[in-house]
């Protein structure tokens, strides 16, 4: 995808992450596309290991100091881009802590397109995060977030549009919610999700988005190439 203008991976960017060896090792396996093209990464569990802190992750990274006062720098950040807003949240990261000034980023901009992205995704069979649905949830539901992408579980989910927890009828009104896998997968239980569009058990998947005007196109591909699941957005 010669054409993108930067990538982005939902957390755990390796399996241990004070190993200075799995980070090599994403960096040997990545060959040159970092350095073409910018990275902009948010801390998963794994990134942050035993407790003992992302300070690993924090040496491999410059990234935006404008996050949430009195919290560690460089892991919750937000950035725009053409007509879009990022807003990048770190959810290792007490929660409350953060919900002051999601709801300031969210409520200054004045860009079309808001997407954001954090770790542990709200909508999933396997742990409920309702700390996060209260917190923040109700944030995007009120300021409209067109995306929230996450991680974590091991298999691939994009829901209906939500608003207030309920599956609506069309994007411009609610949000939808993704959550990507990029290794194999390993659900032994295969719950309903009546809130899900789309699932797959397995993977690697991985997601390619472009935007032209009013248009978003969401693609989801295999490492082939073969195209897994797919949405245009039109506003």
């Amino acid at each position: 995808h010669p054409d993108i203008s930067f990538y982005s991976i939902v957390g755990d960017l390796v399996s241990t992450g004070l190993n200075r060896d799995d980070r090599d090792e994403l960096w040997q396996h990545s060959g040159q596309e970092y350095k073409k093209k910018p990275l902009m990464p948010i801390p998963g569990n794994h990134d942050s290991q035993d407790g003992l802190g992302a300070w690993m992750y924090k040496e491999m990274f410059s990234l935006p100091e404008n996050g949430p006062q009195n919290q560690p720098s460089e892991m919750t950040y937000s950035f725009t881009h053409q007509d879009a807003l990022f807003l990048m949240i770190d959810a290792t990261l007490p929660v409350p802590n953060q919900t002051a000034w999601v709801e300031t980023a969210l409520k200054a901009t004045d860009k079309k397109w808001k997407f954001v992205m954090f770790h542990f995704p709200p909508y999933n069979f396997v742990e409920p995060y309702e700390e996060i649905m209260q917190e923040w949830g109700t944030l995007f539901d009120r300021y409209h977030v067109d995306m929230v992408m996450s991680g974590h579980m091991h298999y691939y989910l994009r829901t209906k549009p939500m608003f207030n927890k309920q599956p609506v009828s069309d994007p411009s009104k609610g949000t939808i919610y993704t959550m990507s896998i990029s290794i194999p997968g390993k659900q032994e239980e295969w719950l309903d999700e009546p809130y899900a569009l789309k699932r797959y058990q397995d993977g690697p998947l991985y997601q390619h988005i472009s935007i032209q005007n009013n248009t978003l196109k969401y693609v989801c591909y295999d490492p082939e190439g073969n195209v897994k699941d797919e949405l245009i957005i039109q506003k």
